[in-house]
């Protein structure tokens, strides 16, 4: 199955909102917003986020704050939102929805509550983890890797690689001849 985007969680203090772009919604309207380096987005794990941002709607970020980066430059043991939110926050997410079908419509209530959930606490989360690096003097490297990491884009596999054979399972286990 090919990737997408199936649902955009926007939170700002107590204000939430679910974007749809399967519902034919023209997320180019948030392109000012995302360019604007000095409105903070704040991601958890953003990498894949990013590139399909921009493969599928020509979005860019700019302004990242990636709380996943954050926790490993202070040497979190877990960097799963779930595991961030409840060491620092007290915040017990149900993970119940993570890998359910976001493609079928309509979302069910509790999904909606879920997504919302997922990006509630972003904000405060940062907060912390941001005054932790500024305490180890780490806040350059966080800016450096989240300024990298604005910068990726999609990149198809099979548009380098010359051998696309060899991803074909059991190839490894092949003789040259059976390549």
């Amino acid at each position: 199955y090919r990737e997408k985007v199936c649902l955009v969680q926007l939170s700002t203090g107590d204000r939430h909102a679910l974007v749809d772009p399967l519902a034919s919604i023209d997320l180019t309207l948030l392109k000012g917003a995302f360019e604007d380096g000095l409105v903070r987005k704040i991601l958890h794990g953003a990498d894949y986020d990013i590139r399909l941002l921009s493969r599928d709607f020509g979005l860019v970020v700019l302004g990242l704050s990636d709380t996943m980066i954050a926790a490993r430059l202070l040497g979190e043991p877990a960097l799963g939102l779930a595991a961030l939110l409840e060491k620092h926050l007290g915040v017990a997410l149900d993970k119940a929805h993570q890998r359910a079908d976001w493609s079928k419509r309509p979302i069910p209530d509790a999904m909606r509550a879920y997504a919302i959930e997922d990006t509630r606490h972003l904000e405060a989360l940062a907060s912390i983890l941001e005054d932790r690096l500024e305490a180890l003097g780490r806040t350059t490297w966080m800016r450096e890797e989240c300024e990298r990491l604005e910068g990726v884009r999609w990149r198809d596999r099979r548009d380098d690689d010359l051998e696309p054979y060899r991803r074909t399972k059991g190839a490894r286990a092949l003789d040259r001849a059976g390549l």
